[in-house]
């Protein structure tokens, strides 16, 4: 994976100026537990990865007692269900300044406005607008496919397996969140 040189000069100076007077939020994920409350996705926008995200988070919305937001680039809103895109939140290329990273406040706003328990980031390749959100918002579990930034981004990875690799890794974010 390329990480662009722009994106590792932002993280060098996200990691110089962040503060570290927070301690890490400890989270406990039990069987009898009722999973995440407020549950942030991040969408792939390419047709492969896409297909099978919208595979993954259509859901029956009218019995849904969550908070669920989803956010994806503008490109890729025509790969998911209509009944997902009242909980869409949109970015496009103007949104972006020149490091790559969602620079709108509307649109930073609108997904600040939740306080979210989880976040998963379902996207299989780097994107530094994504990336950067996730340094930057403050959710107690994130969890993330491998990758060369993993260890950075990620409370929870999921390794990539060779075989039956979308259900069985999907399957497993939704034990960890309680949605099955």
């Amino acid at each position: 994976m390329d990480i662009p040189w722009r994106f590792q000069c932002l993280m060098a100076w996200h990691y110089l100026t962040k503060t570290f007077a927070k301690g890490d939020p400890k989270i406990r994920i039990t069987k009898k537990g009722s999973g995440a409350d407020a549950i942030l996705f991040l969408l792939p926008a390419d047709a492969v990865n896409a297909q099978i995200a919208a595979y993954f988070v259509k859901r029956d919305l009218e019995k849904e007692t969550r908070t669920i937001r989803y956010v994806v680039h503008q490109s890729g809103l025509i790969y998911y269900p209509e009944q997902l895109k009242p909980s869409i939140i949109t970015y496009n290329d103007e949104d972006l300044n020149w490091w790559g990273v969602i620079a709108n406040p509307s649109v930073l706003d609108r997904v600040k406005s939740v306080r979210y328990d989880a976040m998963v980031d379902l996207n299989q390749e780097f994107h530094p607008a994504m990336a950067m959100m996730i340094l930057e918002l403050e959710i107690p579990i994130k969890i993330g496919f491998q990758s060369d930034l993993a260890d950075k981004l990620y409370s929870l990875i999921i390794q990539r397996a060779d075989s039956g690799f979308f259900e069985n890794n999907y399957h497993t974010i939704e034990q960890i969140l309680g949605l099955s």
